[in-house]
């Protein structure tokens, strides 16, 4: 098989490329559900073994799918996860074409379409080159930022010397035949700390005899605002909040959530050192009691963007030269959200995202994809990665 023949190649298998998908989509992955986002990695290995693929367990739950032959090449490394957000009691939980080529499903486009799109992928590489080094890792919790999986990317057991996120490829505009997709050569990074304020509950009726922690919640709240820098791509947010136990009662603890975004990540952890500055200060006084409010606060999140480097951009360019050459529209993107293309990149691997299955309504229950235009996007992913292979060093020391 030769590039120029690509398509004759692919177009044989395209019935069971959709059967796999299929397949995939009818198993429920919520990221909760972890028997059954057991069962998805299951069904993924033994496919991926019987098209004779090397399939190891990443930390723990998540698999790591390998393709190597012949003399040292550029190790590039395909990024993916399992898990979804529907949960088993939504009823979304059916692959449904809608007719035209669209198909409507749970994750179907995030991330199940660029699993399979990644798959074939490896399988053209294998029919184009004597030597190769492909391998795409299988996350079971990114939508709840990979906790299982993120010190495994960032400690870099996988030796990567160019990295790939398959995540949806984002139409810019109503999902079509010839909407433009895009690239993704920068994503936000995003931590989130919670932190619960403790004051002195007593009767609403003698407020003196109390501090309210409600009243120092809602200080720290407001000193959080200025925080905001939306020209730098610095976004705070305090989403989440609880206190109290009835109307009647001035509240001894307070509860709440601030997220926050970021570029870069000098700005993440000047971030994130303001708001523990915030607050950890103290706002309420009670004379009387001679009572200060205190606080209490985790990072339960912390990660890293995925920065416009060089690096970054010279993969893009290449992704958008080949999709000249195929008369694909394809624009590089900044996005908001993270993936777990950030943590690669946090580790000097130069790294792009997006280049998975053209997909709109992702996160809800209209989530689809365009499947000619995802067939279509195979081989471009097969293009980008051939030319890896072909014209760039390694660079960086494989580890086994």
């Amino acid at each position: 098989m030769q590039l120029s023949n690509f398509s004759d190649w692919l177009n044989p298998q395209k019935t069971e490329i959709e059967a796999f998908l299929k397949t995939l989509v009818e198993i429920n992955t919520h990221t909760a559900n972890t028997v059954g986002v057991d069962h998805g990695m299951d069904v993924l290995s033994s496919f991926a073994e019987e098209k004779g693929f090397i399939v190891e367990v990443a930390s723990g739950r998540g698999r790591l799918i390998k393709m190597t032959k012949g003399e040292a090449r550029p190790r590039v490394l395909l990024i993916a996860h399992m898990d979804t957000v529907f949960s088993s009691d939504m009823g979304f939980d059916t692959y449904e074409p809608l007719g035209d080529g669209f198909v409507r499903g749970p994750g179907v486009g995030d991330i199940k379409g660029g699993l399979v799109m990644g798959l074939w992928a490896m399988l053209a590489i294998r029919e184009l080159f004597d030597a190769y080094d492909v391998q795409l890792v299988v996350s079971p919790d990114e939508e709840s930022g990979s906790p299982s999986i993120r010190d495994w990317y960032m400690r870099g057991h996988v030796g990567a010397d160019y990295a790939i996120g398959l995540e949806p490829g984002f139409p810019q505009g109503e999902l079509s035949p010839t909407v433009p997709l895009g690239v993704v050569i920068q994503r936000r990074g995003y931590a989130l700390i919670n932190f619960t304020v403790k004051g002195k509950s007593c009767h609403s009726g003698v407020p003196q005899e109390g501090l309210s922690a409600i009243d120092a919640l809602a200080h720290r709240i407001v000193a959080l605002q200025p925080l905001n820098d939306y020209e730098r791509g610095v976004t705070v947010n305090v989403g989440l909040v609880s206190g109290g136990v009835s109307p009647n009662t001035v509240a001894g603890e307070a509860n709440a959530s601030v997220s926050f975004r970021y570029f870069t990540m000098q700005d993440g952890q000047a971030t994130k050192e303001a708001i523990e500055e915030i607050l950890s200060r103290q706002y309420v006084y009670n004379p009387i009691l001679d009572l200060w409010d205190s606080v209490e606060m985790q990072t339960e999140a912390f990660i890293p963007p995925m920065e416009k480097t060089p690096q970054n951009l010279m993969l893009a360019d290449i992704v958008l030269q080949e999709a000249e050459q195929l008369g694909h529209h394809v624009v590089p993107l900044v996005r908001g959200g993270g993936s777990d293309a950030n943590f690669i990149s946090a580790t000097g691997v130069p790294t792009i995202c997006g280049m998975g299955a053209p997909a709109q309504g992702i996160h809800t229950t209209e989530e689809k994809i365009y499947l000619p235009m995802m067939f279509e996007r195979i081989e471009l992913l097969t293009r980008t990665i051939s030319r890896l292979i072909v014209e760039h060093p390694i660079s960086a020391a494989k580890t086994d």
